[in-house]
């Protein structure tokens, strides 16, 4: 059998690839393409990072005051919850006090003082399962089990991470009857640092912090 009839009617020398010039042009194009599209799709993870952070604050700040409502106790006024943290890791403190206030095994993990849980696990021992001192057991300073005024938790299936990585926390101390100052479930956002502080009424005008205060 002739070669010209396996390569369907065709000799080798009339079969050729692009030419050099013709890779450079394409090799343009894409680049042109690259550069247009990347800030656009860039902007775009952005967008949808900022969307996931503003709606993990919403749901943590229902969450907890759906626990409130159920519970008639206020989370701070458990034995060493100042602060409460999802998994995560502690994002900057900045001058604001959020990780200055952070005392014991809580200065570096956000949990609870003496815990034995994973570090950043303290907002699941509220939420997820009825745990605060993380104990990994029934004990006193649990949420009631019964009556009205029982915890009827889990609040949320699962608690993550911001976007960046990073926890975010909840000024604890301050969900205590009659105490007045600002209650936030926040976010360093972006830059890993916050710049609102705890007693703040509003977030910092110019920080990337995303937050929703409970009170």
């Amino acid at each position: 059998m002739k070669l010209s009839k396996v390569l369907g009617g065709k000799r080798p020398a009339d079969c050729h690839g692009f030419t050099l010039i013709e890779i450079i042009v394409i090799l343009a194009v894409l680049a042109i393409l690259v550069a247009t599209l990347t800030p656009v799709v860039l902007k775009y993870i952005a967008d949808a990072q900022l969307t996931r952070a503003k709606n993990d604050v919403t749901a943590i700040s229902t969450a907890l005051t759906s626990l409130i409502q159920d519970s008639g106790q206020y989370p701070g006024s458990l034995a060493d919850a100042n602060f409460l943290c999802g998994p995560g890791t502690l994002a900057t403190a900045g001058a604001t006090g959020w990780a200055a206030n952070l005392v014991g095994a809580a200065a570096t993990s956000c949990t609870l003082t003496a815990n034995t849980a994973p570090a950043g696990s303290s907002l699941a021992g509220h939420l997820i399962v009825n745990d605060p001192n993380e104990s990994g057991t029934t004990t006193a300073t649990d949420y009631r089990a019964t009556g009205n005024n029982r915890w009827k938790g889990p609040y949320v299936q699962s608690l993550n991470e911001d976007p960046w990585g990073n926890a975010y926390q909840v000024n604890g101390s301050t969900l205590v009857g009659g105490n007045t100052s600002p209650t936030w479930v926040i976010s360093a956002g972006p830059n890993g640092t916050f710049e609102t502080s705890t007693t703040a009424t509003n977030i910092a005008s110019t920080s990337d912090d995303i937050g929703i205060r409970i009170k």
